[in-house]
């Protein structure tokens, strides 16, 4: 497409974004140390004083909740606590119900993880090393993509601003498959390609642009390369998948993927990254469907921000503005 991003660092979404996962700030535990009197120093017999218990003004944290009562997740400060929740919440993942709001809730966690795990080689390696076998190839694709995304190139230093954009509800899992393996059928451009796409362009469509340049759309067309391959409306995912399919079949899919994938965006990271998210999605549905669950998240200065539903902003503004009225978006300290 040879176009120039508007999105900055989705989800991904990741998407495509960051946070912070270290130990570092972790509060000591509180110890009772008595010294003895060194040689030669002078003591009385005089009775102790009573014991006094130590207090702290020191509230603990409480982190803001969203109107409708939901939490930023909590990352472990710790590797190997870290690593140890994502192998939990993988396998609780495979246990639950997705139609279920609190299976919801564990794949934003999941999200989280994988963020905050991705950015560091060292929690990369514990992560995988201890991971149940079961459970280890979709652990290293989860976060080879992570590291795929983290190198993707975004210009600059981190924005101090948040965009204009506004999150909305994107279609159900289902539905977008059915798009998706339409498109397939169409075109023999492997469904999961484009629910790769899909998650790292808008997190699967929440990501509604307010501003008209730049790439638009679930799929983030250009208008200019919308016109080659679609008379249809570019912000409709029932218009928008199919013509990013037939776009990607003009740049050599599905023949050549990674030419094609190229085409879409002029990125080495950009290829690997949708490529380990196509393999792990056609490999393993359970990573599909939470995926799809996943949240907005946002690489600001200030942090990884989140963006939920509801987030509306007409004009890109001060990070800190931002805050001052949605404390919820901002991460908690490392657990």
């Amino acid at each position: 497409m040879n176009r120039t991003r508007r999105l900055g660092a989705v989800v991904l979404t990741g998407a495509v974004v960051l946070g912070a996962g270290c130990a570092d700030g972790a509060r000591p535990e509180l110890t009772d140390t008595t010294l003895a009197p060194a040689e030669g120093a002078i003591t009385t017999t005089a009775p102790p004083p009573p014991s006094v218990p130590v207090t702290t003004t020191e509230a603990p944290f409480a982190q803001p909740s969203t109107p409708d009562g939901r939490s930023y997740p909590a990352v472990p400060a710790e590797p190997e606590a870290a690593a140890a929740r994502l192998h939990d919440v993988e396998r609780l993942l495979r246990a639950g119900d997705p139609d279920d709001a609190e299976w919801a809730d564990l794949a934003h966690e999941q999200q989280m993880l994988y963020r905050v795990i991705g950015r560091n080689t060292e929690w990369i390696r514990i992560a995988i090393a201890e991971a149940p076998e079961a459970l280890t190839t979709v652990i290293e694709r989860h976060l080879a993509a992570r590291q795929a995304i983290g190198n993707i190139g975004h210009g600059g230093e981190p924005p101090v601003n948040v965009p204009a954009w506004e999150i909305i509800e994107p279609l159900p899992a289902d539905e977008l498959r059915s798009l998706y393996e339409q498109a397939e059928e169409a075109t023999g451009i492997g469904w999961s390609f484009l629910a790769a796409i899909n998650l790292i362009e808008t997190g699967f469509g929440r990501i509604d642009g307010l501003s008209t340049a730049g790439a638009q759309g679930p799929m983030q067309f250009l208008p200019s390369t919308w016109e080659e391959v679609s008379d249809g409306d570019i912000d409709d995912p029932y218009d928008a998948i199919p013509a990013a399919a037939r776009y990607l079949v003009r740049r050599g899919g599905p023949d050549d993927m990674h030419n094609a994938l190229w085409g879409y965006n002029n990125s080495d990271a950009y290829v690997a990254a949708v490529t380990h998210y196509a393999s792990l999605f056609r490999d393993d549905p359970v990573s599909y469907r939470a995926a799809h669950a996943w949240e907005i998240h946002y690489s600001a200065a200030v942090g990884d921000l989140w963006f939920p539903v509801g987030y509306r902003v007409e004009e890109a503004q001060a990070t800190e503005d931002y805050l001052d009225t949605a404390p919820w978006s901002a991460p908690p300290p490392p657990a």
